[in-house]
């Protein structure tokens, strides 16, 4: 007797059938409330209303809760559930009232690029995008330096550049870039990176070379360093590297996502090399000019600065956003040029431009720094998750 046969004697067939048309309700219902969230969004902004309500959020996660009870579901499971309705909201939400260019056509802004379709950075534009623009033109890049040109001469009108990792930290060269020329940070995007060895052998046994671009190869430093019969070479991007897999034979493989194999056609060979799990890239977004986001966004300040050349500088520097009750998120020295031993910092920070506190805590910086420079403001990606519970105080 075939699977097929018991399937259907048993009437797990029709179960499943019905689990199959629950599914696509719950996605429908899931979509309508996306859209309600966008009129949402219009309805807060008219009225100058902030996009996070915690005690709205908590209130919603409290009546879901209630009402999944009824149904036989766990609280853990159904507050989840909620938290991710709402996560989802403010996405959407941020998508509309984000800092943006007034292009010629609204819709089809040009995004410049690393690489070709199926790199991680097309995938972040995708998804970045996704909530901004009904579509984009990609204009794909071979370096990072000629992301920055196609943005600052107007052939493209946002340019997404990877500014950090979890696993190698800040990417040095878009710190550089950043400080030689006056592009505004209109944008962030954090992308789950899963590398693996893909190319047209069916297993690893006659892969002998590897390429990937060098953030790539670093960020799978432990894997690639046990296969010492392998040699790693340089790509400017996955696309290219996958070209050298394509074009060179079994014995080549390229570092890449499983969706890029599968678009050019490629085997997965080896799964999960990076050197952590849990490696996601952050991603900036730039442009020569934007309209700031609104006050009501929960939003982040991008800033680079240059402390004097005294004892305990760069503590009173810091204690400018401490003492405004400012979260400081990121915090990157980078070497001066010319100015052997001495360091500049980017940092990053919760709050928006115009707010009283970051006007406060800028103006408070600037007595303790040599020269300090805002590089953006724009709407905040991770939010944390509103708990049933409110915290207590400590």
């Amino acid at each position: 007797m075939s699977d097929s046969t018991t399937v259907a004697d048993s009437g797990l067939g029709k179960l499943r059938e019905r689990i199959d048309q629950i599914d696509t309700q719950i996605a429908q219902l899931a979509g309508e409330r996306r859209r309600i969230g966008l009129d949402v969004a219009e309805a807060k902004h008219k009225a100058g209303l902030p996009v996070r309500d915690e005690a709205r959020e908590r209130e919603v996660i409290g009546t879901f809760v209630d009402k999944a009870r009824g149904e036989g579901l766990s609280q853990s499971f159904s507050e989840r559930l909620a938290q991710l309705f709402i996560e989802e909201s403010l996405r959407t939400q941020r998508g509309v009232l984000d800092a943006r260019v007034s292009t010629k056509d609204e819709h089809y802004p040009v995004v410049a690029y690393l690489g070709g379709p199926g790199t991680y950075s097309h995938q972040a534009a995708e998804a970045h995008f996704a909530d901004r623009y009904s579509a984009f033109e990609p204009h794909a890049c071979r370096d990072f330096g000629s992301i920055v040109k196609a943005v600052s001469e107007g052939t493209a009108d946002y340019g997404l550049l990877p500014i950090e990792n979890t696993i190698i930290g800040g990417i040095s060269e878009v710190y550089d870039l950043l400080l030689d020329n006056s592009l505004q940070i209109v944008g962030e995007h954090h992308q789950r990176v899963e590398h693996c060895l893909v190319g047209r052998a069916a297993s690893l046994a006659p892969v002998k070379v590897v390429y990937g671009h060098p953030q790539a190869l670093a960020q799978c430093r432990r894997y690639l360093t046990r296969r010492s019969d392998i040699i790693q070479r340089y790509a400017a991007s996955s696309t290219s590297a996958i070209r050298h897999a394509m074009d060179e034979g079994e014995g080549v493989a390229a570092v890449a996502s499983a969706s890029a194999a599968q678009l050019f056609g490629l085997n997965v060979i080896v799964t999960g090399v990076a050197d952590h799990a849990e490696n996601y890239t952050r991603f900036i977004v730039v442009a020569r000019s934007a309209a700031p986001p609104p006050e009501e966004l929960p939003c982040k300040t991008s800033i680079v600065f240059w402390t004097l050349d005294k004892p305990g500088s760069l503590v009173r520097a810091l204690a400018a956003f401490s003492d405004s009750d400012i979260n400081l998120t990121k915090l990157e020295s980078r070497p001066i040029a010319g100015n052997p031993w001495e360091e500049m910092f980017f940092a990053d920070f919760e709050g928006h431009i115009n707010e009283p506190r970051v006007v406060k805590a800028l103006g408070a910086l600037s007595q303790q720094t040599r020269q300090a420079r805002v590089l953006g403001c724009y709407g905040m990606e991770r939010m944390p998750a509103t708990a049933l519970a409110e915290p207590e105080d400590e």
